[in-house]
């Protein structure tokens, strides 16, 4: 059970790369933004209390299955189900936890990056929608080529120099990669996430399937099942030394 702890560290990334500019004149990063959330449905996403996702995850050559619980405002937790167990990591709108028993043997504090980058999936809307709220500048910065597609490319910064890319496509509007630099161990990597399969879920259209690579690891997520609005206790998100 030793690769579980490179599987869990890698799911606490978030993603970076680059191409070079096109020029577009007359758009802005608001604009691009708007058109961004009528294509993926915000304004029905907005309306719901919680998501839970199955699926199933692969690493290395091993695919396991996995669960991604959801509530609003805040409240998010990843289940990684092993054949004789499991790794969980949660937020429960103000404390970061993981419990991995293949590493400690009792539940542990979220603390810096990771804490930081579990929060901010846990943001029910996603950081593009709500980055004036977290402190975050948009800027646009004109298309770039993704693989063969073309893509806005609006970058989020903060004044501390945190910063995150996303890359919009030109045509459905919908993020098909995210990039950012991230702090594993103290190390900076880049880190990126690209965003497929599209569907249309409850009025929202989502990505099923995502592929994030930092540094030489690659992790791969496909969702098969998304359910909207399931009753969904706090308990499941709360800080319990129980696991």
């Amino acid at each position: 059970m030793r690769r579980s702890k490179p599987l869990i560290a890698s799911l606490l990334t978030l993603f970076f790369t680059g191409f070079s500019f096109i020029s577009l004149p007359g758009q802005t990063a608001q604009e691009i933004i708007q058109k961004h959330e009528l294509a993926s449905g915000l304004s029905a996403k907005l309306k719901v209390q919680t998501l839970t996702s199955i699926g199933k995850i692969t690493q290395m050559g091993y695919t396991v299955p996995i669960s991604i619980l959801q509530k609003r405002p805040d409240k998010y937790r990843f289940d990684v189900h092993l054949p004789d167990g499991r790794i969980t990591q949660a937020y429960d709108g103000r404390t970061g936890w993981i419990y991995n028993p293949y590493h400690v043997n009792d539940t542990t504090a979220l603390e810096g990056p990771a804490l930081l980058q579990i929060k901010e999936s846990a943001n029910f809307d996603g950081l593009l929608h709500t980055y004036q709220q977290q402190g975050f500048l948009a800027s646009y910065l004109g298309v770039k080529k993704v693989a063969n597609q073309a893509a806005h490319h609006i970058r989020l910064n903060k004044l501390t120099g945190e910063s995150i890319s996303f890359y919009i496509d030109t045509v459905t509007f919908l993020v098909i990669k995210t990039e950012a630099e991230i702090l594993v161990s103290g190390v900076p990597f880049l880190a990126e996430s690209f965003f497929g399969d599209y569907r249309k879920t409850g009025g929202m259209t989502l990505p099923y399937h995502i592929q994030s690579i930092n540094g030489s690891m690659i992790t791969e997520i496909q969702i098969d099942t998304v359910r909207i609005n399931e009753p969904m206790g706090n308990i499941y998100f709360l800080w319990r030394n129980q696991q």
